[in-house]
Parts: C-alpha cells; sequence; structure tokens
C-alpha cells in the first residue's frame, strides 16, 4: 500500500513587546505511516492489472480491472505486425457482473491497404458492411467464445470510440491488420461493474457498483465513468494525504506565511487547510509521488 508522510509541527507564539508576531517551532517531527484514512477505499491489488492484447492473444482473462493496451511499447511505438489475428476475453470479477470498455487513446489504421479489385465499370458496387475495409480494425464482442455476437461495428481510424457496455459477463477482442503498412496503438480501460444493491462494491453516484480494488488506483481510471471513484471527497476520498490541522496562536499573516515556507523547503505543497476560526489552523499537504 502507497505510504503517506506527515508534517507535524509543535508550535508556540512568542510575545515581544509590542504584540504577537513571530512564529517559534519548537519541535518537527517526520513521521512516515502508512495511510489508510477513514472511508478510504483500498489502494488497488492485483485485481487491478496493465494487460498488452497482442501478448494474450488466445486467452481469457478475468479481472476486477484492466488497463488494456495494444502492445507493451504503446504510446512509444506503432504495433505494426501486418496479417495479425489476434482475439482476448475479458471475463468480468463475478458472475451477474458486466464489463464496460473505454478508451483513453485509440488508432487502428493501414497506411497501404490491400489491393481489392476494381468493380466493372458498369457494374453497381453495393456499400461495403465493413466500414474499415480494406484496412486494419479492433472489433468487440460479448457472449461466450464459441457463439461470439458482434458488439457494435468494427473500429478503426484516429476518434476514440464512444464506450461500451456488454450485456453479460464476458468481452471479447479481436485486433486485425491488414495491409503493408498497420498502425495500431490504443489503450483501454476495462471495468467490471453491476447494478442494484452494491454489497462489498463502491456505489458510484451514476448507479453503477465497482469492486473495491478499482478505487483510488494509481493509474486514475474512471472506473465508474462519471470520476466519482477518483475523487477527492466522499466515499472514495482519493487525496495524496489526509489533511490533518495543527492549532497555532498567532498573527494570521505570520502564520500563513511561515508555514508556506517551510512546507515547501520539505518538499511539502504549501499551506493546504486554512481555517479563519480562532485559533488559527492549517496543514501541510504531501505532494503528489
Amino acid at each position: 500500500m502507497p505510504q503517506k508522510s506527515l508534517l507535524l509541527f509543535s508550535l508556540s507564539p512568542y510575545k515581544n513587546q509590542r504584540w504577537f508576531e513571530y512564529l517559534h517551532i519548537i519541535s518537527l517531527i517526520l513521521i512516515t505511516t502508512q495511510w489508510q484514512g477513514p472511508g478510504r477505499a483500498p489502494r488497488p491489488g492485483p485485481s487491478l492489472v496493465a494487460a498488452d492484447l497482442v501478448d494474450l492473444c488466445g486467452r481469457t482473462r478475468q479481472a476486477d480491472g484492466l488497463l488494456l493496451r495494444s502492445h507493451s511499447a504503446s504510446r512509444r511505438f506503432y504495433f505494426v505486425a501486418p496479417d495479425t489475428d489476434c482475439g482476448l476475453w475479458v471475463r468480468a470479477a463475478a458472475p451477474g457482473d458486466r464489463i464496460r470498455l473505454q478508451f483513453r487513446f485509440f488508432l487502428v489504421y493501414s497506411l497501404t491497404p490491400p489491393s481489392v479489385p476494381s468493380p466493372a465499370l458498369n457494374a453497381s458496387a453495393p456499400p461495403p458492411t465493413d466500414p474499415c475495409a480494406p484496412g486494419s480494425y479492433l472489433q468487440l464482442y460479448e457472449g461466450p467464445p464459441g457463439t461470439p455476437r458482434p458488439l457494435g461495428a468494427p473500429l478503426c481510424g484516429l476518434t476514440i470510440p464512444a464506450p461500451v457496455t456488454t450485456s453479460g459477463d464476458l468481452l471479447g477482442l479481436r485486433l486485425v491488420t491488414r495491409g503493408r503498412q498497420p498502425r495500431v496503438d490504443f489503450v483501454g480501460e476495462v471495468t467490471s461493474f453491476r447494478l442494484g444493491s452494491c454489497g462489498a462494491y463502491f456505489p458510484c453516484w451514476n448507479g453503477r457498483c465497482i469492486p473495491l480494488s478499482l478505487v483510488c488506483d494509481r493509474w486514475g481510471m474512471d472506473n465508474c465513468g462519471d470520476g466519482s471513484d477518483q475523487a477527492s471527497w466522499p466515499p472514495a476520498n482519493c487525496g495524496d494525504c489526509e489533511f490533518k490541522s495543527i492549532p497555532a496562536t498567532s498573527s494570521r499573516v505570520t502564520w500563513a506565511s511561515d508555514l508556506t515556507s517551510l512546507c515547501a523547503s520539505v518538499q511539502f505543497s504549501s499551506v493546504a487547510q486554512f481555517n479563519s476560526a480562532t485559533p488559527w489552523t492549517a496543514a501541510c499537504q504531501a505532494s503528489p509521488s
């Protein structure tokens, strides 16, 4: 589980002949603790993993969630292997769950498509049923591998497709490269979810329920689809550190200024919380790692 540093200050003012103005730091203690704040969902375990489609051809993978890439060098180099026909099935975390797929990045096409015979001049050619013909494409399916049902039309081009959801617990992906210069690179977020009573699952704002391992994940995946599993407020509480109020009695200007400088000196962000009530309260907030 990720760790968090809490910077605790024991502070007391001192009074000179004219006014309370300055801050005296009696002690500075740096404590490293594991964080499991009240109501905080656990950080992701092995149920949320990264996977590469071309490395899992012909397999079925079950997980709470996947950060699914086209290949291991995604976002650095294209996948360019010609004549690829690779399929992967993803099974939801539990029976009765469904699967949602949304793409962060999507690029599937061919620079040089395969040659297609030209129709006779007087022939009436019907419109192609494959919108990606004759280039490369990604086809989504639902249902069991033996009798898959296409989940929408083949996907191709440079535009990020709309999110898709299955009606059951299986999602299939089939990548086909055609032509001499295929260009493939995509990153998708695969999420197991359920509707109705959440039980031990995390309740999203939009009514979906997702496994707790997907909440506040290290990749910032929007598994709920509405951002609620990555929010810094309840019920997710995904802030990088717990706010800790430290009381002090001093001039507001001097207190805020000195604390800001001190936080910065130890590579913490500046004042994270400032309360105008008396006594003044503030805290250093750990910078995201």
